[in-house]
């Protein structure tokens, strides 16, 4: 497998996008581009590796950056429009055309990993190729992988000879701290129970006294 040429036809920006960035790329070119700024453009860096997330091996594919507006040779692709910024979580993507089909993706044991940044190469979410068939389009899910929040999907779609993948990274979505799922009671569902409790042994209590009291009250025969 590896990274197709680049198929600008589909998925071109529009010229309003286009213009803005090659102004940007000039004024980089000019007064020179800052590490944040070659980030922010390259996105989050993913790949697909042999073996699995628990033992990755070498790198089979690199993937456009997850939320770059650039693509690995550094032309410029269309970026998601945010809705509702300011309620709805953060979501990033990228699409990346490779060789090869679905079978040659899953013949073998691969994994998809995305990273923090190209100056940090550390792991925020994995996920073994595999999960769910959704008509011709493998999705596969991505947990959180040393970073907190990271989640999110890779989507392999057969597209002519090749295949599309397409990586979707939300951020805040599953906190480390939340992973165990197990809910802490409140005090005022302790408090209820206990004073259940304290209930049932004052009628326990009250029961053995009235059977004491008829067991003395009655006469030997």
């Amino acid at each position: 497998m590896r990274k197709r040429a680049k198929n600008t036809s589909p998925r071109v920006a529009s010229g309003t996008v286009r213009a803005a960035e090659i102004w940007l790329s000039a004024a980089a070119l000019c007064f020179g581009a800052s590490p944040t700024l070659a980030h922010a453009e390259h996105g989050h860096p993913a790949r697909i590796h042999e073996g699995t997330c628990e033992q990755l091996g070498g790198v089979a594919v690199r993937l456009n950056g997850v939320g770059g507006s650039v693509d690995l040779d550094n032309a410029p692709v269309a970026t998601p429009t945010a809705v509702n910024p300011d309620a709805a979580y953060q979501m990033m993507v990228s699409e990346t055309p490779i060789d090869g089909t679905l079978d040659d993706v899953v013949t073998a044991p691969h994994a998809v990993m995305v990273y923090e940044s190209d100056e940090a190469m550390e792991a925020i979410a994995c996920g073994d190729v595999g999960g769910a068939m959704a008509g011709d389009t493998l999705i596969t899910g991505l947990a959180e992988s040393g970073a907190p929040g990271y989640v999110g999907f890779a989507m392999f779609s057969a597209e002519g000879d090749g295949t599309l993948v397409t990586v979707i990274i939300g951020h805040a979505l599953a906190p480390v701290s939340a992973a165990s799922g197990i809910a802490e009671p409140s005090d005022a569902g302790a408090d209820e129970a206990e004073h259940e409790h304290a209930e049932g042994e004052d009628a326990e209590h009250e029961h053995a006294e009235e059977d004491g009291h008829d067991a003395a009250a009655t006469p030997e025969l």
